[in-house]
């Protein structure tokens, strides 16, 4: 088969490999389509270490074999993959929420092969999780790779009282950004805003006709002032920060309305993740500070309902296609703001 292989940082060749045979447990599929993310750019360009040589998590696949002794699946399935893998044993597990297992959970794309390539394997411990989610047949395949990064929005929203919010910012208007935004009006948020600074993304969103109530750019505006210009001075019940930039949280705790809720989404550089913050903002104003990281199965569930139901429209998100043969060029494209993309999916 052919595969995306990372010889070393920065070096990625695609080229043919043995196609894996499903051990006992297994499940071997066939790939129809694997969508690149931010964390990928970091990983293939050496900023990131994962145990393999083949990345790729956002996955839409098929059930090509199984090997012994797999139950509830068969061969033709139409699936997505769940990314995370517990362990299996902590308290965590037992609840469901592999994504904050306390032995550290395993990943699709990290510690097992992903979705680069035309084959890959799902291990015994992600079957037994039931990893494989069935998909409809007339689900577009690059949209079923949106259900992964959905998930996690989902999860990060879980913490919020959606139903009372009226005004929802969301620092950041990359993908992430986006789909945190397209879930609040998913989940009938009157007014959702998206702020970044690059005008470049905003003309996309514009473009791409998403609905988003306001496209701001706060490097053009203070965005403290803007959100108390626009909530009677009250403030926004919720803010997102989805976008790597530390900096952001105490800006959005300004902006944030008594009572409000500020979703760190983003993580921060490991090297220097530190960010001082008026502590008493959050005593005073009675502040809700949630964090988010991955997601787990019943996430992913409401995250195919609102694609299949057409809450949130996926189509109009891919905005980029490639051969895997042409991997490194779909890297290029991602990575360049010029290019206009949003989603870039890998068709093998």
């Amino acid at each position: 088969m052919k595969a995306a292989v990372i010889k070393k940082p920065g070096v990625i060749e695609v080229e043919e490999v043995p196609t894996p045979e499903p051990a006992d447990g297994e499940v071997l599929l066939k790939i129809e389509t694997c969508a690149l993310c931010g964390t990928d750019q970091r990983v293939l360009s050496g900023e990131k270490h994962v145990d393999v040589p083949i990345v790729g998590h956002e996955i839409t696949a098929r059930v090509h074999s199984l090997g012994k002794n797999v139950r509830g699946v068969r061969e033709g399935d139409r699936i997505i993959v769940q990314t995370v893998i517990g362990c299996g044993r902590c308290q965590m597990c037992a609840e469901h929420r592999e994504n904050l297992c306390e032995n550290t959970f395993k990943a699709i794309g990290y510690q097992f092969n992903g979705g680069f390539a035309e084959y890959m394997i799902m291990p015994k411990s992600g079957v037994d999780q039931e990893c494989l989610i069935p998909v409809p047949e007339d689900l577009p395949a690059e949209v079923g790779t949106l259900i992964e990064p959905l998930s996690c929005c989902v999860n990060g929203m879980n913490y919020i009282p959606m139903e009372d919010m009226e005004h929802v910012v969301v620092f950041g208007g990359g993908i992430i950004g986006v789909l945190n935004s397209l879930v609040a009006k998913a989940t009938g948020v009157p007014t959702v805003t998206i702020m970044d600074v690059s005008q470049e993304r905003l003309d996309l969103h514009k473009k791409l006709g998403l609905p988003i109530d306001n496209l701001v750019n706060s490097s053009e505006v203070d965005p403290v002032e803007w959100v108390m210009d626009h909530t009677n001075g009250r403030g926004a019940n919720a803010v997102i920060v989805a976008a790597s930039v530390k900096f952001l949280v105490p800006i959005g705790m300004k902006a944030l309305r008594r009572g409000g809720h500020i979703s760190i989404f983003a993580g921060m550089p490991k090297s220097d993740p530190a960010q001082s913050i008026d502590l008493n903002l959050i005593h005073y104003n009675e502040l809700n500070v949630h964090g988010a990281t991955s997601s787990a199965y019943r996430e992913y569930l409401t995250a195919r309902d609102f694609l299949v139901s057409g809450k949130i429209d996926g189509k109009r998100l891919v905005t980029h296609r490639f051969p895997l043969e042409d991997f490194n060029n779909a890297v290029k494209t991602q990575a360049d703001p010029s290019t206009g993309a949003l989603k870039v999916v890998i068709e093998p």
